[in-house]
């Protein structure tokens, strides 16, 4: 059986906002409130969230989500909104709703929205939930922000090592049908993590078999204290749907599976590309709603760097004046050598700090990072050393150019990936953001030292 797929043409509007965003808005400026709430009724928690995060009015996001008539659809979809607008409707919204829109929602969003609300605001609406949700609340708070305590769910499925398999699995089909089991955990008489297991261990064993007899010890954990992008990381290198939260005496405390350290990922690959080009990693505004003031302060020291860089490399060029003057055709190739070098420096610096940021690569692996970088420059200069010295040699008709254009560009590519490389990995070993280390940095040293190069073996080569 064959299919055929027709390729419609894309317009540029079927790349921007769906239709019915716009739809949902015109309906809201309107007041056509009953129609809209219909509509929203039909809608996916997902499309509803596209359509208040695309919204530039707090007020008009509220509005639009108070028209969300079943409480579990306003806390599925208030779970995919942006962390200002979860805030903000919340806080207008009505005690009693908002009392049933937080029930809904699994403990560690509950407890993270309730712990940016303002403190009074917070405080009330801790008061009005059941005591059982405020100690699962007060629990996930007493943790620091960016820590694995903080986001993690305290209901996660887990047996003791003295259950059967037969007795495991009854206990599984007894949950209720919203809950995922993900993995079975296994815990001893004092609610320490021991092992874990899959249902499919569970299944294809006797069913009179122990599970600690079926399970596997080897349980990567994390700590209730362990940074959240550590876990992340772990999360990602193991390829785990979730992971188990400890404290210190091994007792398990909860799980973050791997839609809750989404976020985290997206928000730490967004800080390292902000802070590898000098951008404000703190406050993450958009460039439209931020001051143009607040942008230049912010960039403005961060190009400080540069700016002296290329003041050091005028200097330089003043003192090979006699080279430049007597050899003019040398200044030809100056964008072309150190333009390469620099892009090979960008290359070089971005693999290095994802590297760093993914756990991929590691301080220890400095020497064998090194001598990869450093044979891939080789060979990525000789391959452009030969066409510009071939270009050189064609045109100009000059041996000495030749030689001197080829040799630069292959000096200055293999040195610029070595520096690239080292840069990250030194920031990191000194206890700084490698991130920083990918910017205007790599780019500077790689310009400064490229023209000290090139104008050293033309000046020894041509014997000025």
């Amino acid at each position: 059986m064959s299919m055929i797929v027709v390729d419609e043409p894309q317009t540029p509007e079927s790349h921007q906002t769906p239709l019915f965003v716009e739809t949902i808005r015109r309906l809201y400026i309107k007041g056509a409130n009953s129609q809209l709430s219909r509509i929203l009724a039909k809608l996916l928690p997902g499309d509803i969230a596209l359509v208040i995060n695309s919204s530039d009015d707090l007020d008009e996001a509220a509005d639009i989500f108070n028209l969300i008539a079943d409480p579990s659809q306003a806390g599925e979809t208030l779970k995919e909104l942006n962390e200002d607008f979860q805030i903000h409707i919340i806080s207008v919204c009505a005690l009693d709703r908002a009392v049933a829109i937080l029930e809904s929602l699994p403990p560690d969003t509950r407890g993270h929205i309730i712990g940016q609300l303002n403190p009074e605001v917070g405080q009330h609406l801790m008061n009005a939930l059941d005591r059982e949700t405020q100690k699962e609340v007060q629990t996930l708070l007493q943790y620091l922000p960016e820590s694995a305590g903080y986001i993690m769910n305290s209901q996660f499925f887990a047996i003791q090592e003295t259950t059967t398999a037969k007795e495991a699995l009854e206990a599984v089909r007894g949950l209720p049908s919203h809950e995922f089991v993900f993995y079975v955990y296994v815990l001893d008489e004092h609610q320490r993590l021991t092992g874990v297991s899959s249902l499919r261990r569970l299944l294809l064993n006797r069913p009179d078999r122990l599970v600690r007899d079926i399970m596997d010890d080897r349980v990567h954990t994390v700590n209730v204290d362990t940074p959240q992008t550590e876990a992340a990381k772990l999360v990602t290198e193991m390829d785990l749907m979730a992971v188990p939260v400890v404290n210190d005496q091994g007792v398990m405390r909860g799980i973050i599976t791997v839609d809750d350290l989404i976020h985290v990922i997206q928000n730490a690959d967004t800080e390292s590309m902000l802070k590898s080009v000098g951008a404000d990693s703190e406050h993450k505004m958009s460039i439209l709603s931020e001051a143009i003031t607040s942008v230049a302060r912010t960039r403005l020291p961060w190009l400080a760097a540069p700016f002296l860089g290329g003041l050091a490399a005028a200097w330089i060029l003043g003192m090979f004046e006699e080279t430049m003057s007597k050899v003019i055709q040398l200044s030809f190739f100056m964008p072309m050598i150190f333009g390469m070098a620099g892009n090979v420096g960008s290359q070089t610096a971005v693999v290095a700090v994802r590297g760093l940021a993914t756990g991929v690569i590691k301080v220890s692996d400095y020497f064998a990072l090194l001598f990869k970088e450093t044979q891939t420059g080789v060979l990525i200069g000789l391959f452009y050393g030969a066409c510009l010295s071939g270009y050189a040699l064609v045109i100009f008709k000059s041996t000495t150019l030749a030689f001197v254009v080829g040799i630069s560009i292959l000096s200055n590519i293999t040195y610029a990936g070595v520096i690239a490389s080292s840069l990250p990995l030194l920031l990191q070993k000194l206890g700084h953001d490698p991130a920083v280390g990918g910017g205007p940095y790599v780019l500077t040293t790689v310009d400064v030292l490229g023209v000290i190069n090139y104008l050293l073996i033309a000046t020894l080569v041509y014997g000025l």
